[in-house]
């Protein structure tokens, strides 16, 4: 948490540090949390200092699709609809090709439960926030967001749900004195003034990492095409076609280890913690001192019937990290772990 600006150059909130104010109170106290969307223990590194968090809290409220693990944890549970049930915000976006795109619902929400943004504008009216809600429902909200360019919900409709406007790819479709960099010298800056003036280095400079111990391999872990995050892994269709992940290693690694494709195994990293059991895929397609995970498995939730105990959790892994000086961004990739067979 840096909301006091003591922390990082740039000042931002990290998610990561807003766990250690609930524990300790500084540089000041969090009390309370709204979890939306989110499953904690598949997002913020070192779950165990995540769950001393959610012990000092006075109130936790968490808002979900589905019976995560960390629900456990809060006072109160508010389920709301899926994205397929339910209006959400426009969703903007200043690309090669500028569009405002609209998200509604294709079927009535499931019983006892309801979409975010009724939540969100409930909460504010019992808490005497009406004038931060000043519109009736969703439609009425979006319709007057979308005036201010001179659109309108049933014009969106009319456009299939998507409308584009001629954007700026190119240098050449600036006019004199425009330009698209956000700098102070309005240019692409190799060297930023900026960082010289605030004492840090004004160009990149390279830092040795820490290498792994031996016998171990640095851990990685990234997406998959067809999983979004630690939310879809449940999704009887999708678990179908990817139920659990694999641990990626360098098929000669594996050979020194006795290990193939389809061994099971546990990993273990550096501070002792321990997966579930995981299969082992040996590729040609990845280094020897590292080894890879698809992130968003290994969940723990008895309610989540098809990913309960599938594959193994990256984050739980990542026990440790280390922060950028500047932004606050999360370097997590600074952990490691050694192979275990499974018996």
């Amino acid at each position: 948490a840096d909301g006091v600006g003591s922390k990082f150059a740039t000042g931002p909130v990290v998610i990561q540090e807003l766990i250690e104010p609930m524990i300790t109170g500084q540089p000041y106290p969090i009390r309370g949390l709204v979890v939306y969307g989110v499953n904690l223990f598949h997002s913020i590194p070192n779950v165990p200092r995540t769950i001393e968090a959610l012990k000092r809290l006075e109130f936790v409220l968490a808002i979900d699709v589905l019976p995560q693990e960390h629900l456990a944890w809060a006072d109160i549970i508010l389920p709301e609809a899926t994205f397929l049930e339910r209006y959400d915000e426009l969703w903007v976006a200043s690309h090669r090709t500028p569009y405002i795109a609209l998200r509604e619902p294709a079927v009535e929400p499931l019983p006892d439960t309801r979409p975010g943004w009724w939540i969100a504008r409930e909460l504010g009216m019992r808490l005497g926030l009406a004038d931060y809600f000043a519109w009736s429902d969703i439609e009425e909200y979006l319709n007057t967001r979308l005036m201010s360019v001179g659109l309108s919900l049933e014009k969106l409709r009319e456009a299939e749900g998507i409308f584009t406007w001629s954007g700026k790819p190119y240098l050449e479709d600036y006019g004199e004195g425009e330009t698209p960099f956000p700098t102070p010298s309005g240019k692409i800056e190799i060297y930023s003034e900026a960082l010289a003036r605030a004492g840090f280095d004004p160009l990149p400079v390279y830092e040795p990492v820490e290498e792994p111990p031996p016998g171990y391999f640095r851990l990685l872990y990234g997406r998959h095409p067809l999983h979004t995050f630690g939310k879809t892994q449940n999704n009887p269709w999708l678990a179908e076609v990817y139920p659990e992940n694999e641990v990626w290693i360098n098929e000669e690694a594996a050979a020194a280890l006795g290990l193939k494709t389809g061994d099971r195994v546990i990993l273990e990293n550096q501070d002792g913690v321990r997966s579930g059991p995981v299969r082992v895929r040996a590729t040609p397609r990845i280094r020897k001192d590292a080894v890879y995970l698809v992130h968003g498995f290994g969940h723990r939730g008895s309610r989540l019937s098809r990913a309960e105990g599938r594959g193994a959790s990256d984050n739980m892994l990542i026990t440790r990290y280390r922060l950028d000086p500047i932004s606050g961004g999360a370097g997590m990739r600074v952990n490691f772990v050694r192979l275990i067979r499974e018996v």
